[in-house]
């Protein structure tokens, strides 16, 4: 009895020991990270960007739009992560969607752009700049670090297109892509609440 009980209690002690040293590895293991795209902000976030030359009262309005980036699996933390838009796709007059050649990703801004650097580390969620529509610029713009030259990822009057969206990571990678649909009528306004009449963006489920 004395052995069987000295066993249990080293058994045990091991079993602490080796939690402690690979812990974390093995709960990824057994429960990978996993990291999911969801709508924050689709109604638009109305701000007036300014620049050094504008006269004091004056300056862009502008509708931001946002995503979330959000860690289901809190007890591991995500690093060194970013979104990229991996594919667009446009609705033709057959009422299809047609691939729109895209050669290299581009990587999505973090939100706010000001503060926040290019990777972050997702511990529980992190909001993302999806695209934004400028009085006067007549298209909706998506937010990213960089364009190709020919990059044809605007959503003008009438169009509506489809991205669609990775998350990347150290120690993680999206399984599929996460697709978003944006269409817009033409018409701008500065309410989001009226806005909401003639943008529409929502997440296409597979």
């Amino acid at each position: 009895m004395d052995t069987f009980i000295n066993s249990i209690i080293a058994f045990g002690t091991l079993s602490v020991a080796i939690l402690a040293i690979w812990g974390a590895k093995i709960r990824s293991i057994l429960a990978p990270p996993l990291l999911v795209l969801e709508p924050h902000n689709l109604s638009g976030d109305p701000t007036v960007l300014r620049s050094p030359t504008d006269p004091p009262g004056h300056g862009t309005r502008v509708l931001y739009y946002h995503l979330k980036v959000v860690n289901k699996r809190q007890w591991l933390p995500v690093e060194n992560c970013s979104v990229f838009l991996h594919g667009i796709s446009r609705k033709g007059p057959d009422d299809l969607f047609h691939p729109i050649p895209m050669i290299v990703p581009l990587q999505y801004v973090w939100a706010p752009a000001e503060i926040t650097p290019p990777t972050v580390t997702i511990i529980k969620e992190q909001i993302l700049d999806f695209g934004r529509m400028s009085e006067g610029e007549n298209m909706f713009v998506p937010v990213l670090y960089s364009y190709s030259n020919n990059f044809q990822g605007f959503v003008k009057k009438g169009e509506v297109l489809r991205y669609q969206l990775e998350i990347r990571g150290s120690n993680f990678s999206s399984k599929k892509y996460q697709v978003f649909e944006v269409a817009w009528d033409g018409q701008w306004e500065y309410v989001p609440s009226e806005m909401e009449q003639h943008l529409h963006i929502r997440e296409i489920k597979p």
